[in-house]
């Protein structure tokens, strides 16, 4: 019963959204917890930002414009995960494809 097993272990948030994303030639997924995961990738661009703007002005400027970028990208995903879930839910619930 180990496909049973492998077919249960990927039944999870992270292994559909890659495979989404991703497609299933290249499927990798971080175990880390959500914060660990924006925690490290916050700090990676802000030490980059730090790195490049000396000028407190020129560094402010930067981080309003990643926060602009990022929202935006916030926003999209959020409604392509929405639409992609609905997606889901009505090929499971009302579609009768191969029935």
């Amino acid at each position: 019963m180990s496909y049973i097993s492998d077919a249960l272990a990927r039944t999870d948030l992270r292994q559909i959204r890659a495979f989404i994303i991703q497609g299933a030639e290249d499927i990798n997924v971080k175990d880390e917890p959500y914060k660990v995961r924006l925690e490290q990738c916050d700090n990676a661009i802000l030490k980059r930002l730090e790195s490049i703007y000396t000028d407190e002005a020129e560094l402010d400027k930067a981080y309003g414009d990643l926060s602009v970028a990022t929202s935006v990208h916030q926003e999209v995903y959020m409604e392509l995960g929405m639409k992609i879930g609905a997606r889901l839910l009505y090929q499971l619930l009302i579609s009768e494809e191969g029935v």
